[in-house]
């Protein structure tokens, strides 16, 4: 080791330099140039949303669905886009489509157009059309957001590439299952995609929330498969969550026996927590006899202590109540109403916000359905659900929602959004975020709801509006999810505007359709509309919707994945199996990682402290040369004070390791590869769940 004299110059220096290796950590943010953008990015979703509800307006002009005959563009396709290319940018880029010693390779988009995928189960038509006319509206009306996508991506093209990313896509998704996304873009898989069950939508047709779930594992659970159902339709329920949500499951038969966090209060719906909440819901087992009170008491003690300590979001609360049977333990059907009508008013009260009783029975019995209905009938905002058939449990109870989104049309929601928890792009190999808002047909009194418009934007766009890029600590890309999850912590909406009235009309809506009702006294339903209606003056709807080409659902004649999809970068036509290698790891031309290589950054911290040392020895040896000069020029009749030594300096980390395969520490486990694509998306998004 090397010791010398240094002066207190000397001293400031080395400091300087040690702390210019903590430098990250205490920059300043940019907050407003990250606010900004994530105005920008509201602004945008709720225009976006406006212009949906102003061509839904016209959805009945002939001329809508004249045109919409045999122009529309599947996720799908034989043949090509009609302006795909080969995009370069890292933001366009596809993991499926490998890379190449080369060239580079990715996938086709075409920015002219947009493209369009519905459920397999609805495409009945000839050729993979669909035949209900509400679905074929919606797709034929939003047709006429091209015009729109097209000058919107070309008006932001450069503001996003000052932040050196490319626009992402922005998409619109129908209550009765159309979806459209630009840019169009084949899908791995065709058909399999349900943006209804996507946490982007989900989030911006509920907002922030609490659920509940209180479910039935009785024996008579075994009966069916009914309880492989029920864990189905739990998982649903919990994949649909984001990070501003807040969940809580309590299995009950005999005893019940909440499932919570260790300190025993409800679980925010964050990717980690859902793992666990998922394998929880797995080992759940069909045992025991039925006790209604103690269920509903463990469940609302939860909440309340979670309530108490501020765990619970600030919002509305739904209560969804689950049973194949009658109950057989404990105190008496009245005792349970009694106690569920107070709690619930208690936990209203304190939350300032509505709560909501979902009840479901399921049983060949009549006698099984009659307190359901009756308990909730019991309470302000209740609805009962009859279950007809065991396929019916997964779709009913997590259709939940819908209620909530038919109390957000009101003026006072009108300037609601929803942020999930960022999640993996499809493409890109990036993270980032969707921004979501309600549409609906404002019309109607209440505004019934048509559907959600989202918009993804980048995490690298808001890292660079926060001063931060691919090179940064991992800190501060925590510091842009931390704030993103504040803004969608804030979106709480108000107060669920729904009158009893149309509480009532909503209840007729449903499966069980006028048993369902709870007897008020409504003077009509002019007011209650609940649902859209087919356009009345629509004599025929076009039969085949999708231009020659597409299998909206896949079939003969349609080629593999890469064959259709993937490109050499430049080109407009796929040339994929000559050049591009399916999955090639480190290829020289491989775009899109959002981080630096490991080798990189061994590189750049290797460098560093050599640097770092060679400036020490230079100012260690230069400062004690200066120091014997200057004692040597002064003399020897004035002592001069000796420079201070420092202490042998212990080798310690300065900041953490950045981590090229850094993930958001609530999204561990990697995506899912199986499952195509909504690519884009939540919070539980995987990539290959996104739009």
């Amino acid at each position: 080791m090397i010791l010398c004299r240094m002066s207190w110059k000397t001293t400031l220096l080395i400091a300087a330099l040690f702390q210019s290796t903590k430098l990250i950590y205490v920059r300043a943010f940019d907050t407003v140039a990250f606010d900004s953008v994530v105005t920008k990015l509201k602004a945008d979703a709720q225009e976006f949303a406006a212009e949906v509800e102003r061509l839904y307006a016209n959805r009945c002009n002939t001329e809508t669905m004249v045109s919409c005959i045999n122009a529309n563009y599947g996720e799908c396709q034989t043949k090509p886009y009609p302006q795909e290319k080969c995009l370069g940018e890292a933001s366009y880029q596809i993991d499926a489509c490998g890379s190449s010693q080369s060239a580079s390779c990715g996938g086709l988009w075409d920015t002219s157009v947009s493209s369009v995928r519905i459920p397999a189960e609805y495409a009945t038509g000839p050729g993979g059309n669909p035949t209900d006319p509400k679905l074929v509206e919606s797709i034929c009306f939003s047709r006429y957001l091209d015009e729109w996508f097209v000058q919107k991506h070309a008006a932001d093209l450069e503001y996003w590439r000052s932040y050196g990313v490319e626009p992402r896509s922005m998409y619109f998704g129908s209550q009765n299952g159309a979806f459209r996304i630009y840019p169009a873009r084949q899908s791995e898989e065709c058909g399999t995609f349900d943006h209804r069950l996507r946490p982007w939508y989900v989030a911006g047709s509920s907002g922030p929330k609490n659920v509940v779930l209180i479910l039935d594992t009785s024996g008579s659970m075994k009966d069916y498969s009914r309880i492989g159902l029920l864990k189905q339709a739990a998982q649903r329920i919990v994949s649909t969550l984001t990070v501003s949500d807040r969940i809580l499951i309590v299995p009950f038969s005999g005893t019940a026996q909440p499932i919570t966090t260790t300190d025993g209060y409800m679980f925010e719906a964050t990717r980690e927590n859902k793992e666990i909440l998922a394998t929880k819901i797995d080992d759940l087992k069909a045992e025991g006899s039925t006790k209604f009170y103690e269920a509903f008491d463990q469940a609302f003690r939860v909440v309340e202590k979670s309530a108490e300590k501020e765990i619970t979001a600030s919002c509305n609360t739904a209560i969804l109540f689950l049973t194949d049977g009658q109950n057989t333990e404990g105190p008496d059907l009245g005792n349970v109403t009694a106690l569920v009508d107070q709690r619930i008013k208690d936990i209203s009260a304190r939350l300032n916000k509505s709560v909501l009783l979902f009840t479901y029975s399921i049983s060949d019995d009549d006698q099984v359905h009659v307190y359901p209905n009756q308990l909730a009938c019991s309470v302000e905002f209740g609805l009962w659900s009859k279950i007809s058939q065991d396929n019916q449990i997964v779709d009913s109870l997590s259709s939940y929602y819908r209620l909530f989104a038919l109390g957000l049309g009101t003026e006072n929601n009108k300037d609601f959004a929803a942020w999930v928890e960022p999640y993996q792009f499809q493409t890109g190999n990036a993270w980032g975020t969707t921004v979501s808002v309600p549409v609906y047909d404002r019309s109607k009194s209440p505004p019934l709801f048509l559907g959600v418009v989202g918009v993804d934007v980048s995490l690298e766009a808001l890292d660079a509006a926060l001063g931060a890029n691919a090179t940064t600590s991992q800190e501060l890309r925590n510091e842009s999810i931390r704030r993103i999850v504040e803004y969608s912590d804030a979106s709480c909406p108000t107060t669920l505007g729904l009158s009893s009235c149309e509480l009532e009309a909503y209840r007729a809506f449903g499966a069980p359709g006028d048993e369902a009702m709870c007897g008020v006294n409504c003077t009509g339903f002019e007011v209650a509309q609940v649902q859209e209606e087919a356009c009345p003056t629509q004599p025929d709807y076009p039969k085949s919707l999708f231009v020659d080409g597409a299998l909206p659902i896949g079939g003969p004649g349609l080629v593999e994945y890469p064959k259709r999809a993937c490109c050499v970068t430049g080109n407009f036509t796929a040339s994929f199996m000559d050049v591009c290698v399916v999955g090639g790891a480190g290829g020289d031309d491989k775009d899109g990682d959002d981080q630096p290589s490991i080798g990189l950054i061994v590189g750049v911290v290797v460098a560093s402290v050599f640097v770092l040392c060679c400036c020490l020895y230079f100012i260690c040896c230069s400062d004690g040369q200066s120091s014997q000069s200057n004692s040597a020029a002064i003399g020897t009749g004035v002592p001069i004070a000796e420079a201070w030594v420092p202490p042998p300096v212990t080798p310690h980390a300065v900041c953490s390791p950045i981590n090229p395969a850094w993930v958001h520490p609530e999204a561990t486990a990697p995506p899912s590869v199986h499952d195509e694509e909504h690519s884009f998306e939540d919070d539980t998004r995987d990539k290959a769940k996104d739009p």
